[in-house]
């Protein structure tokens, strides 16, 4: 089984409304108030993954920065869940700022069948991985046993849009803050992986994973075998960030295709590719 453990989706409210929303959260706006950037539904995630041979997608909304519009967001991604439950597992999203809002948020969705939670911004939503609030709903989702899947970014390179400042130290932190928190970093864990050759961080970070999320745009293809050498095949999820157009210079709309023969082709060994392309995203997310 094939499944994409980092796809979006959007509610037709907010892509037939895209100016409204843009107005109401400014970092939506930042990266989705052009029409040109892409807002797709269920219809053409479903219609992407048979084009790619994807059995399953764990699929996340936005990182809404108002607590009322996660919750609104909430609702209908409920729906989708039920109405799609043999394809797509879902993630809720809070404002962790939102405190016993956001906890009893993420209990009424993970009571009505979704997975986890995510993917949550620290500098898109405006909070800190040390704020109260935000460990004491990392602890809710740890006693929930539902998965937190946190963006984040490579700390050098390239600028690009979104690109935000969170640390490795802070997220190493974290982790030690809620060893039992099953953490998925999202693109690569913005380089937390080679941390994990120092012993202190590998003994703490024993339930933290990494998906591939956005990787051809930001890393050659060796970062698959490089990061599998690292923490071995078990901790590594194929996430392709859809419908993010991953190789612009060849792509005029989104496909999964492209990047999953990236993945059989750099050389990892059939086990690895089982793990990475399906075992791992199902055991973490209790699929």
């Amino acid at each position: 089984m094939i499944i994409d453990a980092h796809t979006h989706l959007f509610s037709p409210n907010v892509i037939t409304q895209r100016a409204q929303y843009a107005e109401r959260d400014t970092f939506f706006g930042y990266l989705y108030a052009s029409p040109k950037a892409r807002t797709i539904g269920v219809v053409e995630l479903l219609t992407a993954m048979d084009a790619s041979g994807v059995d399953r997608a764990v699929v996340a909304g936005w990182a809404w920065q108002n607590h009322d519009v996660c919750v609104e967001q909430n609702t209908w991604l409920i729906e989708i869940a039920r109405q799609h439950r043999a394809r797509l597992s879902v993630l809720c999203t809070v404002q962790p700022n939102a405190g016993d809002a956001a906890i009893r948020e993420l209990r009424r969705c993970v009571e009505s069948g979704l997975v986890g939670v995510g993917e949550l911004n620290a500098d898109g939503q405006g909070f800190r991985l040390d704020d109260a609030a935000f460990l004491q709903l990392a602890r809710a989702a740890s006693e929930m046993g539902v998965p937190l899947m946190l963006h984040t970014n490579e700390p050098v390179g390239h600028l690009y849009p979104g690109k935000g400042r969170l640390s490795l130290a802070e997220i190493y932190a974290f982790v030690r803050q809620v060893p039992d928190l099953h953490l998925v970093l999202a693109h690569w864990g913005g380089g937390y992986p080679f941390y994990e050759l120092m012993p202190e961080v590998r003994a703490a970070s024993q339930n933290v994973f990494y998906d591939t999320a956005a990787s051809p745009l930001l890393y050659a293809p060796d970062v698959f075998r490089v990061v599998v050498n690292l923490v071995g095949a078990d901790k590594v999820l194929f996430g392709s960030d859809y419908p993010l157009i991953l190789y612009p210079r060849r792509q005029k709309e989104p496909d999964m295709r492209p990047f999953l023969d990236e993945v059989r082709a750099v050389g990892l060994s059939d086990e690895e590719q089982r793990k990475i392309l399906g075992e791992n995203a199902a055991r973490v997310f209790g699929l």
